[in-house]
């Protein structure tokens, strides 16, 4: 039997009550009006008379139930058994209405929203009570009229940014980033499954087949000008401009300050702006004016674009002057926790990154959106509480104030190095991570390690079959982690997934425990004396290995490969014309895969690689697919899968050189934007960043061997 969810609140209130109870105090539990609740009670009568109840309907108590108790009994158990029609909550309801005001300019009439939401227009007449302080917040006026409806009145800008916001703070960017990058590739006119219902009446607000038409576009310009933005940034610049194509269809045209304008058409971020608009024109038919133009100039503008190949304009404020600001905010953060930041590049180099952009939105006036600031003010108020002593001269010099979001991504980047500081003072246990090939895998798995165990030292990154006793003497590991099962081994050994999930933290944490909160003992040592001779060696080990990966870098598409098994074989052609040493190639690629999956999930990613004697050198490559499916380890999900990263060494490679290609993988999970470029870039901007990788490497190793 199909009853409604409201109806069925009656019931079971009424069922289980042993007196009367009154209108008013049902539609105050359902938070309804008393009409409401009168309208669904011949539904409920209906539904008693069959179990043989009547609905006694009494004035000054109320309404109660007559009739046997097992019948009631039986009541509540149809209740259970039976299928919901649909019944909107308050915050539905209020989200449909909001939706639906933004989207009309003109009025609505009150008993609209009562036929869609299924409730008296007094109910409605609540809501909108409820709703207007957020109007007002939001600069808006909520005009209501008699007799004509209820309508919103305000200025073009803010109710584009009412909506927006409000977008965003009902569906999770996630959603979004899965609504634009996936769900509309395969079928631009089904909204995805995963939003409710009331969150589709927010898409309603944007297009889906403008999405759809817009990503394309926007995808083409970024080739075109080799300007590449971040997800999230390409995200927001996606729903902001099919908001402008609605909006433009209906003549709300923006107004911008015309010195403004000026300033903004100076701006190499501008004619990148132009590019889309004519895109936009010639798709839909409009005209797109330059106030438009200015708008999406800013924000590309506020966004972080991913290794664009041109000089940057994007910073108000100049990069020396954001790192005099960082360092400022790290001289006072230091002398608020005590932990020694100063000296910390990796958050002086995060700073300066997250301001530039930062401070542009901010002197636009325009929104800086946190996912995580809720948990952040939850969990870590004493972070924020520091960032906010930070940023006073950040704020007084720049004549800002930083909104709680903006403060919130200060206080992470102050978490993660004040974390950092505090690994100083753990302490370690020596440990070894070994895979099958030593510079894949095993790479990636001492990434993740060192970054969630403060107190784990990886002594070194081997072969599972370089681990023997003798080895194991030398650096003196307490325990062994690994991607495959090593047989023999004097040690403990923990068998883990190379990307470190719950289950494996969860047998690294147990290990720990069973060696106890005590330091390896060992014998004082005398350092060993300095030996130039046997670094420079070591040195131009690092040089040779550069230099194989750089010439032998190559970049493809192979749109044809449905499985891994093609996919190797491929690869084999791709890199040898040998056919015997193809062959080998495929076979050692797909033995390692035998050991465990190399899937990067949640990356549409796979990271193929392996020592053979066919491989005469270093070589690394990238090949972007069509995606196809693959089941992950360890899991049921199935992976959609985009780009392979590709790795070969000698079967007899030097163990700098398995390092110096292994730090790809190393720093493939930690460096902003360097898996979007891996899946979004040319060759040539994909050489260039390989580049920048390997120039960093060297420049860290003669740091660490000549420099001391």
């Amino acid at each position: 039997m199909k009853i409604s969810s409201r109806a069925k609140a009656i019931l079971a209130k009424v069922c289980q009550e042993t007196s009367y109870i009154t209108i008013a105090a049902i539609a105050k539990e359902l938070d309804v009006s008393a009409k409401t609740i009168v309208r669904e009670l011949p539904e409920v009568e209906t539904v008693l008379k069959r179990y043989g109840l009547e609905l006694d309907k009494k004035t000054g108590a109320g309404i109660g139930v007559h009739g046997n108790m097992t019948a009631c009994t039986q009541v509540l158990q149809l209740l259970d058994e039976s299928r919901d029609e649909h019944t909107y909550s308050p915050l539905e309801r209020q989200t449909v209405i909001i939706s639906k005001l933004l989207q009309n300019q003109a009025p609505v009439k009150l008993f609209e929203f009562a036929s869609i939401l299924k409730v008296t227009e007094g109910t409605i007449s609540n809501d909108l009570d409820k709703l207007e302080p957020w109007f007002i917040e939001h600069a808006l006026v909520l005009v209501r009229k008699p007799g004509l409806g209820v309508y919103v009145e305000g200025e073009e800008n803010d109710i584009r940014k009412a909506i927006v916001h409000y977008i965003y703070e009902n569906i999770k960017e996630d959603q979004l980033l899965d609504l634009v990058h996936d769900n509309l590739v395969e079928n631009p006119a089904v909204k995805t499954a995963s939003l409710k219902e009331t969150q589709n009446y927010l898409l309603d607000l944007v297009d889906v087949n403008v999405i759809h038409k817009l990503e394309k576009a926007v995808r083409d310009v970024e080739t075109q000008m080799k300007y590449q933005l971040s997800d999230n940034a390409f995200v927001g610049l996606i729903v902001h401009l099919a908001l402008a194509v609605q909006r433009l269809r209906k003549s709300e045209k923006i107004e911008i300050n015309k010195d403004f304008l000026n300033e903004l058409q100076e701006k190499k971020e501008f004619s990148v702006a132009r590019k889309i608009s004519e895109k936009i024109a010639d798709l839909f038919a409009i005209a797109v004016p330059d106030t438009e133009i200015g708008y999406i100039t800013m924000h590309l503008l506020g966004a972080r674009n991913r290794y664009s190949s041109h000089g940057a304009s994007m910073n108000v404020v100049d990069n020396f002057h954001l790192v005099k600001l960082a360092k400022s905010m790290m001289r006072i953060a230091q002398q608020e926790t005590g932990k020694a930041l100063l000296q910390n590049e990796k958050l002086l180099v995060g700073l300066v990154n997250h301001l530039g952009p930062s401070i542009s939105r901010l002197k636009m006036k325009m929104d800086i959106r946190n996912p995580l600031l809720e948990d952040m003010q939850k969990h870590y108020p004493e972070l924020l509480e520091i960032s906010r002593k930070c940023v006073k001269d950040l704020e007084h010099e720049l004549d800002l104030v930083l909104p709680e979001s903006e403060l919130a991504y200060i206080a992470m980047h102050l978490g993660a190095a004040i974390e950092d500081s505090d690994q100083l003072s753990k302490i370690e246990h020596r440990i070894l991570i070994a895979c099958p090939t030593g510079m894949g895998t095993s790479r990636m798995l001492a990434s993740r390690i060192q970054k969630e165990y403060a107190n784990l030292k990886v002594v070194d990154v081997i072969s599972a079959l370089h681990v023997n006793n003798l080895y194991i003497n030398q650096v003196q590991a307490e325990f062994v982690v690994s991607t495959v099962p090593i047989p023999n081994c004097m040690l403990p050994v923990v068998v883990v997934n190379s990307l470190l999930n719950e289950v494996d933290k969860e047998k690294i944490n147990k290990q720990i425990v069973v060696l106890g909160e005590t330091i390896l003992k060992q014998a004082a040592k005398m350092p060993a004396p300095y030996d130039f001779k046997t670094h420079l060696m070591q040195l131009n080990e690092y040089s040779r290995a550069i230099v194989d990966l750089l010439d032998s870098f190559f970049f493809a598409e192979d749109k044809e490969a449905s499985t891994i098994m093609e996919l190797c074989e491929n690869i084999g052609k791709l890199v040898d014309r040998d056919a015997a040493k193809q062959k080998d190639i495929m076979a050692a690629l797909l033995n390692r895969e035998e050991y465990g999956g190399t899937v990067i999930r949640g990356n549409k990613m796979i990271l193929l690689h392996c020592r053979s004697a066919a491989i005469s050198h270093l070589t690394f490559g990238i090949i972007h697919l069509n995606q196809y499916e693959v089941q992950t380890e360890f899991e049921t999900k199935i992976e959609q899968i985009k780009t392979a990263i590709v790795m070969l060494a000698p079967q007899n490679a030097h163990k700098y050189s398995l390092e110096t290609i292994g730090y790809i993988s190393t720093i493939l999970l930690e460096r902003w934007g360097l898996i979007e470029l891996l899946h979004e870039g040319d060759q040539k901007l994909i050489y260039l960043e390989l580049v920048k990788i390997f120039k960093e490497f060297y420049q860290k190793k003669y740091k660490i061997l000549l420099e001391g």
